[in-house]
């Protein structure tokens, strides 16, 4: 019996890669992710997801990267919107997320985001 080693460290292009390179040879997406699943372990990919990739292969898709995609940009945590709510805390340290939100055009959850996420402030009591 043959003993295989089970490799921890795997990006999803390397995993791509392989499906790519086995999808070549003909394998079917059960055998390639039995593969997967013996080298890598059991949370690499599911089996539906190497199906789907030989599919994309077999529809003439070369590359195994990320293609970009379009979004929506960001638009509320800037660099810029994250300095002047760090000079809005400073000038007032009894502000509320609801000002500085109103104040900047953002929503609560950014303003949010930005204090406590990005900048790190958080409530401290005197008591």
């Amino acid at each position: 019996m043959e003993r295989r080693c089970v490799l921890n460290s795997w990006s999803k292009e390397k995993v791509r890669a392989v499906i790519r390179y086995e999808w070549a040879l003909g394998e079917s997406g059960t055998e390639i992710q039995n593969r997967l699943v013996e080298v890598y372990g059991p949370g690499v990919m599911s089996k539906q997801m190497v199906r789907r990739w030989c599919r994309t292969f077999s529809d003439g898709r070369q590359q195994v990267e990320d293609i970009p995609r379009a979004g929506r940009t960001r638009t509320a945590t800037t660099n810029a919107n994250v300095g002047k709510v760090d000079d809005m805390i400073r000038a007032n340290r009894r502000i509320t997320i609801d000002e500085v939100a109103e104040e900047l055009g953002i929503s609560h959850e950014r303003a949010q985001n930005i204090i406590h996420d990005i900048l790190r402030y958080r409530k401290v009591s005197a008591r």
